[in-house]
């Protein structure tokens, strides 16, 4: 800091200097406190004059030749005083495209300390910008189809497996977590990798709380050039992720990939190879959308509305559920091997699919089965029934409503309803498998545009709750 400010021919050296970071019980830690304390340094030396210090938020890294480097974060900050009228945002030129996406706040941006010490003896608010805000901004494509400007896999590439499809179908509709169990190379990865291609667009709303998430877990190397995530998110962890790289936490209190999902999609590939720990602590989050990370420097709630997908093989040699080839895995081996995913965790997940394997005269066949911006146009048409059933309140979608209001939305009949409550009796569902039922079921009637969910929805919902090994 010291070499930052001789470089600008000004000295505050020669004496000695305490610095009062309050609250002092709060850890401080972090190169966003570079430009604060060099101005403060600057100022109660007498070395420069600032009017309406008080007015003034500073944040922003120096570099020992006085430039101003980005910081992390840069977002939740200018979130955090975008309704304080009077004060003005200092930070490094770099974050700017950051947070330009808060609409009314008002910012000054600077390359250097050199650049940021004149604006300030002239009067920052001579100087400062509004925030445009998001929706007038067109960075990497907001408010047009991103969607299809991604490399996303097209489901009319995929061979058969219309079953499949038809499952992650609904489940894109009503944000629904999956599995996929089938042999090695059936195509389980492939159908997952095209999810995206049928997921409708993020709100002004949702890309600015994912982009939050994704500031504050920005390395130094992403800083260089930044831009909203404008897409819906598809986090594909190796199976050996720590619990620290899933959930979120260590010494800096960092997001993990779960966070990093908000909004979009958290893909397991070969889900019984994860470790078992890091597996079970994704309960809490797949229910309440959020993650508590606490440790001794501090607590941090991350928001972690994902949808939960799964791939996995049927047993440890693969093909048990392979007609042409032999399984050479004993019962016993088997049984371990599906039970390395628990029984709560598998209750959490709503659509369960075995993946048959396509047969290969299917190969030769050219054209014919649905595009994902046919499917798509579906599965927008769902998400918009939903957003007009839970208007006036916190959910987004059927997989996140209540027990009670499921049942109010379902508007079962008592046959119906009798249906359901036998069909779960004899599947042995637990309350929360049997609610999570009513909720794909009311998935599959607004597929349809239905207003009530029938017994064919009911039936098509139960195929979804459990696979066949």
């Amino acid at each position: 800091m010291v070499s930052a400010i001789r470089s600008i021919d000004k000295v505050v050296t020669g004496f000695r200097t305490t610095v009062n970071l309050s609250p002092a019980d709060l850890r401080k830690e972090g190169s966003a406190l570079d430009l604060p304390l060099a101005v403060g340094l600057l100022v109660a030396t007498g070395e420069i004059e600032v009017p309406n210090l008080d007015n003034l938020v500073f944040v922003g890294e120096l570099s020992l030749d006085g430039l101003l480097k980005p910081v992390r974060g840069a977002l939740s900050i200018a979130m955090a005083i975008e309704n304080r009228d009077r004060d003005i945002l200092v930070i490094p030129r770099a974050n700017e495209p950051e947070v330009s996406l808060v609409e009314g706040l008002r910012y000054v941006c600077a390359d250097s300390l050199r650049e940021c010490v004149e604006i300030l003896e002239s009067g920052a608010e001579r100087h400062a910008v509004w925030g445009a805000g998001l929706k007038f901004r067109t960075h990497g494509g907001v408010g047009g189809n991103s969607c299809e400007n991604r490399d996303v896999p097209d489901f009319k590439n995929v061979v058969g497996m219309e079953g499949v499809k038809r499952a992650l179908e609904v489940a894109a509709a009503g944000a629904h977590n999956f599995l996929l169990v089938g042999s090695p190379g059936a195509g389980k990865t492939l159908c997952a990798k095209c999810l995206p291609g049928i997921l409708p667009e993020m709100t002004d709303q949702e890309i600015l709380e994912t982009t939050r998430i994704h500031s504050c877990a920005r390395t130094a190397a992403d800083m260089v050039a930044f831009h909203p995530v404008t897409v819906r998110p598809f986090r594909s962890p190796h199976h050996s992720a720590s619990m620290v790289s899933l959930v979120g936490g260590g010494s800096r209190l960092k997001p993990g990939e779960a966070s990093l999902a908000h909004n979009g999609v958290l893909f397991l590939d070969e889900l019984p190879e994860f470790n078992r720990c890091v597996l079970e602590a994704l309960r809490e989050p797949m229910e309440d959308g959020s993650i508590s990370v606490s440790r001794i420097s501090g607590t941090v709630v991350w928001p972690a509305r994902f949808m939960m997908g799964a791939a996995m093989n049927p047993c440890p040699c693969g093909y048990s559920m392979d007609t042409k080839r032999t399984c050479t895995c004993l019962p016993e081996a088997r049984k371990r091997y599906q039970e390395r995913i628990s029984g709560p965790l598998l209750d959490r997940i709503d659509i369960q699919v075995s993946v048959p394997p396509v047969e290969v005269s299917q190969f030769a066949s050219t054209g014919g089965a649905e595009s994902s911006r046919e499917i798509r146009q579906r599965v927008i048409a769902a998400r918009e029934i939903q957003r007009r059933r839970f208007a006036g309140t916190n959910f987004k979608s059927n997989a996140e409503m209540s027990s009670e209001l499921a049942r109010e939305s379902c508007r079962l009949t008592p046959a119906t309803e009798r249906f359901a409550l036998s069909a779960a009796d004899k599947m042995g569902l637990s309350a929360r498998g049997y609610y999570r039922l009513l909720k794909v079921s009311r998935t599959i009637a607004d597929l349809k545009n239905a207003p009530a969910v029938d017994v064919s929805d009911l039936a098509e919902a139960l195929r979804y709750r459990s696979f066949r090994s």
